[in-house]
């Protein structure tokens, strides 16, 4: 049988606007409003295949046909291209809105914070109980951790998210002697790191950082003890806030009640104020201080005489808030001051 010329052209007409129809249908259907009514977060596993990530989808109701979710990634080419992740869908979000963000890897960002002053230990015990990663962490050394949030997507693995959190630790200290005072006695930047990390848990606040870093750098450059409760606190592995008299005869490396210079290792993890502080101090002849009694600052003195008042009456207003029972236990000489409030309260060197 032969066709015209003419039956032909309309026969090709009727099959593309079969297509345009079909293929209309289709894009029509993929840009209507989906059935979500409440904000909604999924979770689509690494290894999911097409048909696992639409039964999840339609679980959660965001879409209303997990079926019809298959048949349109398959017939669009996009079945290779979805990828795993947490995603956050919004009210009514349609099925083209779905798949694009799959096929984008839109996925949510999740965080943890390490605070300033915390322990490698600390900061990696942090780590181990975030929900959303994976594998295992080894533990650094001290103070090689930069404190600061971090982001990071669903499924990471903790052993990259630590890198990220050393690398900034490089990269900050690094900064930091390369813009320290050069006639400063810092023979390397593990010495500046170590320093930066008592200072971090002696400030009450960044600002008097340089102030206590310098107090540090005057004890060092005449030969006396740093005499700081923290560096006590850590190698004695003690817990709370407060040290006894004992303590501070344990003959341990951290102890710098009993031995000059710095401690063997950072006792922290200090954050970028410290690094600072240790690497430009203020400069100051104080070789003592003691905190104000409102606990929100230090008050700094030349004199040991001058530091012996300051530090009778900081006890005076803490007695004043004490039980009777442990103002006794001060009187008798059972308790030192609290860690993070004096320093240098033993006797001169």
């Amino acid at each position: 049988m032969k066709f015209s010329t003419g039956t032909l052209v309309v026969v090709g007409v009727i099959v593309l606007g079969l297509i345009t129809a079909v293929t209309g249908g289709i894009g029509v259907y993929m840009a209507q409003r989906g059935p979500l009514e409440q904000p909604v977060k999924v979770i689509v596993d690494q290894g999911m295949g097409v048909r696992a990530i639409a039964s999840r989808l339609g679980q959660a109701n965001v879409i209303a046909h997990p079926d019809a979710f298959v048949v349109m990634v398959k017939a669009t080419g996009m079945a290779g291209t979805l990828k795993a992740g947490e995603y956050a869908f919004e009210p009514g979000i349609s099925l083209r809105a779905v798949v694009n963000k799959l096929a984008l890897g839109d996925t949510e960002n999740r965080s943890v914070t390490i605070p300033e002053g915390w322990t490698v230990k600390q900061a990696i015990d942090r780590l181990e109980a975030v929900e959303g990663l994976t594998g295992h962490a080894v533990r650094p050394e001290e103070g090689r951790i930069f404190p600061d949030t971090y982001a990071f997507r669903f499924g990471a693995e903790r052993a990259k998210v630590l890198d990220t959190m050393t690398a900034r630790m490089d990269k900050e200290l690094a900064n930091a002697w390369a813009a320290r005072d050069t006639t400063l006695p810092l023979k390397s930047p593990e010495e500046l790191l170590i320093l930066a990390s008592i200072v971090q848990k002696e400030a009450a606040n960044d600002d008097e950082m340089p102030m206590i870093a310098a107090v540090f750098y005057n004890r060092l450059s005449k030969g006396m003890r740093l005499q700081s409760d923290p560096t006590v606190m850590y190698g004695a592995e003690l817990e709370g806030d407060r040290l006894k008299r004992k303590d501070l005869t344990e003959p341990h490396p951290f102890n710098t009640y009993l031995f000059a210079g710095l401690p063997p290792t950072p006792i922290s993890n200090p954050g970028k104020s410290a690094l600072m502080a240790v690497a430009r101090p203020a400069r100051t002849e104080a070789i003592f201080f003691v905190a104000d009694p409102s606990l929100t600052m230090h008050v700094f003195s030349v004199t040991y005489d001058e530091h012996r008042r300051n530090v009778a009456r900081y006890w005076k207003d803490v007695k004043k808030t004490l039980q009777p029972k442990s103002v006794a236990n001060v009187i008798e000489g059972a308790l030192v001051t609290p860690t993070n409030v004096v320093s240098g309260t033993a006797k001169e060197n």
